[in-house]
């Protein structure tokens, strides 16, 4: 490996391997700075330019334990909810609940001129606000302009309405330049993937511990049935402990409760 070492990224684009942001990675599975170093000194030799950041991911977590494991799958797990947008929804809306919002999902409300479904009422310290989540399930996408101009939009017809003040674009990938520069020129509030300071979508789920069931070693059939049953958090497992024998068969179902605890108790450690 040498100092100007490439990466492929997944939208194809070429960028220069930055091993700080590798170990940025590993260390918010919550490994310790010489746990973290360990596993880099693992993957060193592994590395070559023009590997992918796929195949780099892979490395790194193959030198990790089960849980720590998981825990850096976190976004690949948030694009498992899909096709829909239906389970992140409901994610981003605990999310939002477990910060200190009262929220209501899926709404029903009348603008100036239209009415609108919208993805999430929150309201905290007296301040109403629409919620559009925005959902990808592919790897390498952006959230561009346009979901920007859609939701601000939307927000003007509603605003002055039903209470709501405030508007809000969440997303479960990073956002365009220009989105970051119209929502901050236009005053909206955002959540992305990795978003400066605080509003990075992975530390707001890490910080109040809503994972979602698609970051447990499941099979994609039983990850299916659990969505469609509404069963998104890995936390909804445990408090719906008794519908989970009805879905699955015994063996099953304990398999996935006992990987439910582990994780659990793995994360808040």
């Amino acid at each position: 490996m040498t100092s100007t070492m490439r990466v492929v990224k997944r939208s194809g684009e070429m960028e220069e391997y930055d091993p700080q942001k590798a170990m940025n990675a590993i260390l918010r599975v919550g490994l310790s700075p010489e746990e973290a170093e360990e596993v880099m000194e693992e993957v060193r030799p592994h590395l070559y330019d023009g590997m992918t950041t796929e195949e780099l991911y892979r490395l790194i977590r193959s030198r990790l334990s089960t849980c720590r494991a998981s825990k850096y799958s976190l976004k690949k797990a948030i694009m498992l909810l899909g096709p829909d947008g239906h389970p992140f929804e409901t994610l981003v809306g605990r999310v939002f609940k477990e910060l200190g919002y009262t929220v209501e999902v899926r709404q029903i409300l009348k603008g100036h001129c239209t009415t609108h479904e919208v993805d999430l009422v929150v309201c905290k310290n007296g301040v109403k606000g629409m919620v559009e989540c925005k959902f990808h399930n592919a790897l390498g996408i952006k959230t561009s302009i346009k979901d920007a101009l859609y939701t601000w939009g939307r927000f003007l017809d509603i605003r002055g309405l039903n209470g709501i003040s405030v508007p809000w674009l969440v997303t479960n990938t990073k956002f365009s330049s220009d989105v970051v520069n119209y929502a901050r020129c236009v005053g909206m509030r955002t959540i992305c993937w990795k978003c400066a300071e605080e509003k990075g979508l992975e530390k707001l789920v890490e910080r109040v511990n809503i994972y979602p069931v698609t970051i447990l070693d499941l099979k994609r059939k039983e990850q299916r049935i659990l969505l469609d049953h509404d069963i998104i958090i890995c936390r909804d497992i445990l408090d719906r402990k008794e519908e989970m024998f009805t879905l699955f068969p015994r063996d099953t179902a304990e398999r996935i409760i006992g990987e439910a605890v582990e994780f659990l108790e793995c994360v808040r450690k």
